[in-house]
Formats: structure tokens, sequence, C-alpha cells
């Protein structure tokens, strides 16, 4: 660092900035984590944390970018709580800002915004969830209420909204599904006279046989890795943005309270494969 520069350790918004951008790298990583654990069985709560995590994480990463293109645009001053509370807590709206303000800078971006609208599906459903009635307390809203649509409890959306599409491009009618088939089927034959099973489905449906339990299982699999990859493919794009613009904060305008806290994020700026395999986040 320059000398005539001011050191960030000496500045008390560059200690606010670090925090929040250890705090937001953290619970994204566990959100991704816990859509790596989820299932219908005993990981069905992995989902709500998933949901949690994912949903708060990407909206203070987006408030982040908002953060930094204000100092940016204002010499160096840093906004008022103000800027970003006015969108609250609407993904949909901090994510199309953040893609505004990325083409408004002409950033150049390793990893460009996501074109698959399956990853427009997990923003959706995270969007959702962050609506009080329509998510985090769901459930709450569904007790004693049968007007409540249970396309509102937010793992049955998930499941339709993200891993219907997820098995439809990535497993079915390929060599994944018939493996899955044939397990179940094998599992089935052999447990299915001397077995008893009763589990519910990620969409409230109940499982009472060996073989359905088992197919069910198999597509866990497939649901959990792809599900991380698009919701985090997301969380990637964001990443090189916010990484873009401290870049230009702190190197063009000397923004120091800016200074290193994109290296937070650069355990997701992954490629695919990476994001795929990878189970626990974030990188340490």
């Amino acid at each position: 660092m320059n000398k005539a520069r001011p050191d960030p350790f000496n500045l008390l918004e560059w200690h606010a900035l670090r925090r929040e951008a250890s705090l937001v790298s953290q619970i994204i990583g566990s959100g991704a984590t816990a859509l790596g654990r989820a299932s219908y069985a005993d990981g069905f709560g992995e989902y709500y944390t998933a949901f949690f995590g994912l949903s708060v994480g990407i909206e203070r990463l987006a408030k982040l970018i908002l953060i930094a293109d204000h100092a940016i645009e204002s010499g160096g001053a840093l906004p008022n709580q103000a800027v970003s509370k006015k969108f609250g807590h609407k993904l949909t709206a901090l994510i199309q800002q953040a893609d505004h303000i990325a083409t408004k800078r002409a950033l150049t971006l390793t990893f460009p915004k996501p074109s698959d609208p399956i990853c427009w599906a997990a923003i959706d459903c995270l969007d959702a969830f962050a609506d009080a009635s329509k998510g985090r307390y769901a459930n709450f809203e569904a007790i004693g209420n049968p007007t409540f649509d249970p396309d509102n409890e937010p793992v049955s959306r998930w499941w339709t909204k993200v891993v219907e599409p997820i098995l439809d491009k990535h497993h079915r009618g390929r060599h994944g599904e018939t493996g899955v088939r044939q397990k179940a089927a094998i599992v089935g034959a052999m447990m299915g006279q001397v077995a008893s099973v009763l589990h519910v489905d990620e969409q409230g449906s109940m499982m009472t046989d060996v073989a359905t339990v088992s197919e069910r299982t198999g597509q866990t699999d497939w649901a959990r890795k792809y599900g991380r990859l698009y919701t985090l493919s997301v969380v990637r794009w964001l990443s090189d943005v916010f990484d873009k613009l401290v870049h230009m904060a702190v190197y063009q305008k000397g923004i120091d309270a800016l200074f290193g806290h994109d290296e937070y994020f650069n355990g997701y700026r992954v490629e695919n494969s990476f994001l795929l395999r990878r189970k626990l986040w974030p990188l340490t």
C-alpha cells in the first residue's frame, strides 16, 4: 500500500466490512453444505438450514456489491443503511441491481451471469423463502389455516421448481437413472416382503414401499449436487462482480475501506466441476 494512504487496519469501516464479508461467506457456505445433506428422511431439516443460509447470504452479498458501487460513485464515502435497507429481503430485486451495476461499470467478468433457468428457479425459491409468510414461517402459516397453499411450503417448492428440472436434465433417460431403478428393483425384491417403510417425500406424498424409497434416495443424490451447482453458480457470479468492484475501488479509486474483502469469496470463484464435487463450504 502507498505510505501516503491510511493503513486499512486503522479504519473502523474496514473492520466492519471485513466482519460482514466473513459472515456472508460463512453463511453461504453453511447453506451450500446443508443443501448437500438434505433428504426426505433424517435430513429434512437440512433443507431449511440451506434456505436460511443461502437466502440471507446471497442477500447480503448483493448488498456488499451495492456498498462497493456507492463508494465508487461517491468518491469513497460509504453509504448509510438506507441504501441497502430499501431492498429489504427481496433477492430478485437485489440481484437485478447487482446486474445493473456490473453493466454500468462495464466489468470484465471471469464468471458471467448464469443463463440456465434452473439457476433462477433456485433464486426464485430462495426469494420466496425470504418472504416470511410464504417461506420462513410457512409452517406456522399452515397451522389451523385450511386455505394455506401447499405450493408455498419451501421444500415442496424447491423440489418442484428446482429438483424436477434437474432430474429431467441430468438424470432421467440416462445411465444414472437406469442404475437407480435397477438398484431399487433389487432392494424391493429382497426386502419388500419383510420390511415395512413409511416416509413422506419432499412434496408431501407418502412412500410405503421399499422400492419407491430406494429410488427417491437415488434421486436425492442428484438433487443435492446439482442443486448446489446451480445455486452456487449465482453466488460465483456475484462474487466475481464484488471482486471486480473491490479492485476498481481500491486500486483505481484509492478506497481503502474495501481493501481485501473480495478474498473471502475467492473460494466460490471456481469451475463447475469443483462446485459439483465439493461438499463442505466455504473453502478454508
